[in-house]
């Protein structure tokens, strides 16, 4: 079964505890309802269209089947482990079109900025040029990426996925 959403608005300036959004639900390419949430720290809410309550049920049923939801969490000390529901389903896919939308918006500024820090890290330093790096001389951009990594601290790496393309190494 494919649950897919479409029509997605993210009001992340509405965001506050939870990704504020409002979506339609498509399950296996047909219109089956409608999804949202406020962003004041909620659950997601769902609900069908207009004779299409068997079709959300059998989405509510497919993802009840799924793995459960599995979380390290630093408080008890132990895993904790959610069952997967389609509310649950939808916020995943509303974290992961946030993700897409970081990822395009991170690959647009390496164009023209160089960038290092600890990989899944919450900062990294960038050095920004007027030009984007392919326009710069090799000699002069391998310059550049030397003595950056000489003020690497501990765990820290190029960011950037386009330095080897360049020839930079």
């Amino acid at each position: 079964m494919k649950i897919t959403l479409k029509k997605l608005k993210i009001a992340e300036h509405m965001s506050e505890e939870t990704t504020a959004f409002t979506a339609d639900i498509f399950v296996d390419g047909k219109e089956a309802g409608y999804a949202k949430n406020d962003g004041h720290g909620g659950s997601t809410y769902y609900h069908p269209y207009e004779g299409k309550r068997d079709l959300i049920g059998k989405a509510e049923d497919f993802c009840l089947a799924l793995p459960p939801i599995k979380y390290n969490s630093t408080i008890l000390d132990d895993e904790l482990v959610i069952p997967m529901d389609l509310e649950h389903f939808i916020d995943d896919l509303i974290e992961q079109e946030l993700r897409n939308k970081d990822k395009k918006k991170f690959e647009k500024k390496m164009v023209n900025t160089v960038m290092w820090g600890v990989p899944n890290g919450h900062s990294y330093t960038q050095v920004k040029f007027k030009v984007p790096l392919s326009q710069i001389p090799l000699a002069q951009l391998q310059g550049y990426i030397d003595k950056y990594k000489n003020d690497f601290k501990d765990g820290q790496v190029f960011l950037n996925t386009n330095l080897e393309a360049l020839g930079v190494k």
